[in-house]
């Protein structure tokens, strides 16, 4: 398989292209306090903050993209969304899919919001959660050859019903003082080593260029994701680098500000090595592994790119 490293254009999830700027199928039978339609071109829907009920109606919606994001990195999976399990505390703490790839920690989401926009695959359907600063920290993309109308029957029953505002105001004290997401500060294994953090665009280029299957994991304050990546294509573009795979792509920093550290480990016996990317605070925000077919490939790009890098030795 031949690899391509060229310049990309951005984010490209494939989203649907029905629809058009001012008109939305999404819209029907939304109340008209729901609907916002500042931005030109794009509709954005307010969405009722269920979120148990919310999570587990999309399973019927097909085939969609669910997006992490942080400062450093976006991680982003195609599938049917997935059954999860919630904690008793079903609002205020968490949920997690059935191997725990994905888990959620509810008390950072505040604000859900359906969307039909433009971007430059087409127009674009979706869902994004925001935090009680309005920051968007998870996306989800409707997926090619997704069924719409499913799509517009899930904003129709789970869109505002009016409380949203006073619901928020009355938790706000609470929550402020919740703990996000653990662990949001990691220790790591002993041995391990702090490396420069542009040895990173090397590891992932060689990686992509040898066909080494990447395990990825990404985090915020509200969500932590994992996926299992078969490159087919690396690019560069905008200041980040991207990875991508059939249904899986992983946009990094090409220049990370933060701190790169090299973790040993073992499993079954054989030798592991993770590279994990932390912010300005200490939070890790990304780590990298081999998958059961690359470890070997990968264990040798550790020794040539960053064991041997100036200052640690071989």
């Amino acid at each position: 398989m031949k690899h391509r490293f060229r310049g990309h254009r951005g984010l490209d999830l494939g989203g649907s292209k029905s629809g058009r700027p001012g008109k939305s199928p999404l819209t029907d039978g939304v109340l008209a306090s729901n609907v916002d339609t500042t931005t030109p071109g794009s509709i954005r829907i307010s969405l009722w903050r269920e979120w148990r009920a919310m999570l587990e109606d999309l399973r019927k919606v097909g085939p969609m993209w669910s997006i992490v994001r942080n400062s450093q990195c976006v991680l982003a999976v195609q599938s049917v969304y997935p059954q999860l399990t919630f904690s008793t505390d079903q609002q205020s703490a968490g949920a997690c899919d059935s191997d725990r790839s994905l888990t959620y920690y509810l008390p950072v989401w505040k604000r859900a919001v359906a969307f039909d926009c433009d971007c430059h695959c087409g127009r674009t359907h979706g869902l994004e959660i925001e935090n009680i600063d309005g920051e968007v920290f998870h996306r989800i993309c409707l997926a090619k050859g997704t069924d719409l109308t499913h799509f517009a029957d899930w904003i129709r029953m789970h869109q505002a019903t009016g409380l949203e505002a006073d619901e928020i105001a009355e938790t706000l004290e609470f929550e402020e003082s919740s703990p996000y997401m653990p662990p949001v500060r990691v220790e790591f294994a002993p041995g391990t080593l702090q490396v420069s953090s542009e040895l990173l665009r090397t590891v992932l280029i060689t990686a992509a260029q040898r066909e080494i299957q990447l395990i990825a994991s990404a985090a915020n304050e509200g969500i932590s994701q994992t996926a299992r990546i078969d490159i087919l294509r690396a690019s560069e573009a905008h200041g980040w680098l991207v990875l991508s795979g059939k249904d899986r792509s992983l946009y990094v920093e090409s220049a990370p500000s933060g701190s790169l550290y090299l973790e040993p480990g073992n499993l079954e016996g054989e030798q592991l090595w993770r590279l994990s990317l932390t912010d300005e605070q200490g939070n890790r925000t990304m780590r990298l592994q081999a998958g059961v077919d690359g470890r070997t490939a990968w264990n040798q790009l550790i020794r040539e790119v960053v064991l041997c890098s100036p200052g640690l030795g071989s």
